[in-house]
């Protein structure tokens, strides 16, 4: 028999074995709820609960169990605890169970009203389109229609504001939209307690996802996942077949060149291919991980899939150069191509069945099946109303398949949306464009609008106008000093109907802007040289008149689906949203302002497509292919990825204040947290650990190669996204990373983890604050996003100045200098106990020598910085039995 074949039956027989392994996790927890100390107060009627999931995690030595916390039977909405549990004990916990009720707050578990009437009152209410084409499904369920939507429905326990409801979920696919819908209705007024689109899109600044779980009211459900049963799986091995496209590490088009790459699976993660789901085997671009497709009139319907034949030979024709429905089958092949990559890659560090990963069989692993990924390209590229400029995931519970939607984006070149017709001398300039994000205004029409272009006043547009010319004219703005939404707001209200930035020296040239619901006039960009000509006969008072408009007929779009950093950070949003907490509600942005689940998603395609000759020195932009941007340009974050602060100087502290203006689905404006920028934030601090690690255990971009730093520290950020509560805060993720690696090596590498955090602001006094991320109007306050509090300090025991032993000479050791504190603002101190005098000598990050001083080492030495600008320096302190060097921040 073959040898990887008998390994997967005695894998198969194990399953009796797990299912008693969840039993007798049972009695450990209950133990455990009832024993710890800081659980005492806690009601008893507090402490039922089931077991959700167990994962066997060989990299934590241990098995992750997610638990739900009941009352009456019913489960409580996101009141999820995570445990580690080795040898029945319990090492590691992330309680979320509502402590602190009281038994005459709760209603009893008996709905007033039918999941039915509870979603018609909702429908009626909120204006549903086509109400009438949604019918009731359940997990158990898992037929589908085309015509008809599934709403699954659960019944919870809702805390809101205090307050316990009884209160029917409802979870669907809104028709007509790329929108996964999540509702919380009370199950006895229908009053709505929470709405939210599940949808992660790169445009909108929507999150993430929910269950489809279905359950009757108060009914006493087992306290451990149902485990398959035996299963006498014979595999076949899989059929050869080889697939033209960018092969990772390749990022994009602009990156490399396609190559043939032949039988690319990892047979542990994928045992029959890519192209076979253990009962059906295909030839087009459809297996178990992957169902790639085109989706052009965002039906969510299978349109176009790439067809390999008989010998399953994915090679086909690809010019960028030409409109996409030249090459569309090997667009289809390398989204089907990554999306499987990304599945057998992160099968590798525990995205597995038990983890709850995408998959249509599972093969008697564990987990539930037929949920491979619904991988659309071009989506909604020839609908009634066109998309554009965008990628999107959703990603509902085990058991039911996500999506994912790809889009074309704006080509790099568009010459044909603005033209000049005075003065004369000018028609001929051409400026190329950039058109804002969807969602920043209006678009332009084919017919455009013409009008006379004013310099606005102040040119930086960043404060109220004080132009009175501006009514009914085309304001000329400069890019810089502050968000863009705010300048063609205070355009927008000096009277201007519409804005044309053009860009400062050096900077992206790009898709530009962030969504912004009170915005109502339309802005383009034009590069710094065609700006600064328009400026120049502006200030010489000749008049300029000029047309904007937008024929997309004209474009050659630039496909989303050959860019393997978007594919791999939308197929990240289900990564983090699987193997947290539930694993479909545990990362929502008006429950968590901190929600950190773009900085996973970017965090996973900055790892997958790193280079060989990659190090910490080369900064990365996110989606520079489908921005239109150059390979070292900027891309659509606020920085590059760098631990140099010359380059990325964002802490944590810097989140205060992210937020942005949207709708909500009753398309009233609403202010929420700025989820991509504050993701990024958390990103550059994984990005920056991850060169730690490389520093200590060597670099490879080969995440197969599991013994280098690169892969370590992937590991490290996948198994702390298992340990990580339900909604994380960014301080709670940091102790979910500090407890893998305690779980994983005894806690080797837990100083260096905390002083990469704290670098970042990230230390042992940082504190999250209160966390709503939702208000009702645009332009809000957002108290809530304004009181994060960072710090820079590390444990005590991680403090490397700390005192220590002299060497036998009585000399202070050359590694045991203070330099503090770091980062610093117009001072440092030298702190030796050593004796004599020394030097202190100052290097920026070029190594020029900036600064030098004569100090005591005898005592505590002050040195004057107040002359530095911010940034990166190196410090290096010289004398009788002294040589140190240290990095330093400097931040005024």
């Amino acid at each position: 028999m073959n040898k990887k074949l008998q390994k997967l039956l005695v894998a198969v027989a194990s399953c009796g074995f797990a299912l008693s392994l969840a039993q007798n996790h049972e009695e450990t927890i209950k133990k455990y709820l009832n024993d710890d100390r800081s659980l005492r107060s806690m009601a008893n009627e507090l402490k039922d609960f089931e077991i959700l999931n167990v994962d066997p995690s060989a990299s934590l030595k241990g098995d992750v169990v997610v638990v739900q916390q009941k009352i009456n039977g019913v489960p409580v909405y996101n009141k999820i605890s995570t445990l580690l549990i080795k040898d029945n004990k319990i090492t590691y916990s992330s309680m979320g169970f509502a402590d602190h009720l009281k038994s005459s707050g709760v209603p009893d578990g008996r709905p007033g009203l039918s999941p039915e009437k509870a979603f018609q009152s909702f429908a009626e209410t909120s204006k549903l389109k086509t109400p009438e084409i949604y019918r009731f499904g359940s997990a158990d369920k898992k037929e589908s229609s085309e015509d008809t939507p599934p709403v699954h429905s659960k019944l919870f326990y809702f805390l809101s504001e205090d307050q316990m409801h009884l209160a029917y979920q409802f979870v669907f696919d809104e028709a007509e939209t790329s929108n996964m819908m999540e509702v919380i209705v009370d199950a006895h007024t229908a009053k709505v307690l929470h709405i939210e689109n599940k949808t992660i899109s790169e445009t909108f600044h929507d999150d993430l996802f929910k269950s489809h779980d279905d359950a009757e009211y108060g009914q006493k459900t087992v306290a451990y996942p149902m485990l398959p049963k035996k299963q006498n799986l014979v595999l076949a091995p899989p059929s050869n077949a080889s697939y033209n496209v960018f092969a990772l590490p390749v990022e994009a088009p602009s990156f490399g060149s396609r190559s043939i790459v032949s039988n690319p699976w990892d047979l542990t993660a994928s045992p029959q291919g890519w192209h076979s789901n253990g009962t059906t085997s295909y030839t087009t671009s459809r297996g178990n991980n992957v169902y790639a497709y085109t989706d052009t009139n965002n039906t969510n319907t299978v349109g176009a899939v790439a067809n390999g034949g008989s010998t399953r030979n994915f090679d086909f024709p690809l010019d960028v150069n030409q409109v996409p429905t030249t090459y569309t089958s090997a667009a289809i092949t390398n989204l089907f191509y990554t999306n499987n990559m990304m599945h057998d890659i992160f099968y590798k560090y525990g995205f597995t069945e038990s983890a709850r990963n995408f998959q249509v069989s599972n093969f008697g692993k564990g987990g539930s099946g037929n949920d491979a990924v619904l991988a659309e390209a071009r989506d909604g590229s020839t609908a009634a109303k066109p998309s554009f400029n965008n990628a999107n995931f959703s990603s509902p519970a085990d058991g039911s398949a996500p999506r994912m939607q790809m889009y074309l984006f704006d080509p790099k070149v568009i010459n044909s949306g603005f033209s000049i017709s005075a003065p004369s001398d000018l028609t001929t300039l051409k400026p190329n464009v950039r058109y804002a994000r969807e969602g920043m205004g209006p678009q332009l029409s084919v017919t455009g609008m013409s009008g006379d272009l004013k310099v606005a006043s102040p040119l930086d547009g960043c404060t109220a106008l004080t132009n009175t010319n501006l009514s009914g004219k085309i304001a000329l703005i400069e890019r810089g000093t502050c968000d863009l939404a705010v300048k063609v707001k205070n355009a927008q209200t000096a009277g201007a109907k519409a804005v044309v930035f053009y860009n400062i020296p050096a900077s992206a040239f790009g898709s530009f802007g962030a969504p912004d619901a009170s915005v109502n006039i339309p802005s383009v960009l034009v590069q710094n040289g065609d700006g600064v000509t328009l400026k120049n006969k502006l200030d010489q008072n000749v008049n300029v008149n000029i047309t904007l408009k937008r024929d997309p007929s004209t474009f050659v779009y630039l496909d989303a689906s050959l860019d393997n950093g978007i594919i791999a950070h939308e197929y990240g949003h289900g990564i983090s949203n699987r193997l947290t907490g539930t694993g479909s509600s545990c990362l929502s942005f008006p429950t968590d302002n901190e929600q950190m689940g773009e900085g996973w998603a970017d965090f996973f395609a900055l790892m997958l497509t790193m280079k060989p000759t990659d190090n910490a020195t080369i900064p990365r932009g996110m989606g520079t292919f489908a921005s239109g941007q150059e390979t070292a340009g900027g891309g659509i974050r606020p920085a590059k990825y760098s631990p140099d602060f010359s380059i990325n100087n964002y802490t944590y502290g810097k989140t205060n204040g992210m937020k942005v203006n949207s709708s909500d689905v009753f398309k009233n404006p609403i202010t929420v947290a700025n989820v991509h920028s504050i993701g990024f934030v958390w990103a550059t601090m994984l990005w920056d650990l991850h060169w730690k690690y490389v520093e200590k255990y060597g670099f490879n971009n080969d995440m197969s190669n599991t013994s280098s730093g690169s892969s370590k520290a992937l590991q490290l950020v996948m198994d702390a996204l298992k340990l990580q509560p339900c909604n994380p805060t960014f301080v709670q993720g940091r102790n979910a990373i500090l407890a893998a690696d305690l779980a994983k090596t005894g806690g080797a590498d837990k100083c260096m983890i905390w002083k990469t955090f704290a670098k970042r602001g990230l230390g042992v006094n940082a504190k999250s604050g209160k966390l709503n991320g939702y208000w009702s109007g645009a332009d809000q306050p957002a108290p809530d996003l304004n009181d994060q509090v960072e710090d820079f300090t590390v444990p005590a025991e991680c403090n490397t100045t700390a005192k220590s032993t002299l060497t036998e000479d009585g000399i202070k050791s050359k590694n045991n200098v203070s330099i503090y504190p770091n980062p610093a603002k117009n001072e440092i101190f030298i702190e030796a106990n050593a004796k004599g005098s020394g030097f202190v000598k100052i290097y920026d990050v070029s190594g020029k020598l900036v600064k030098e001083d004569k100090v005591s080492l005898s005592e505590k030495s002050r040195v004057n910085i107040s002359d530095l600008a911010d940034g990166v320096y190196v410090v290096k302190v010289d004398g009788l039995g002294i040589d140190r060097t240290e990095k330093i921040i400097v931040r005024k």
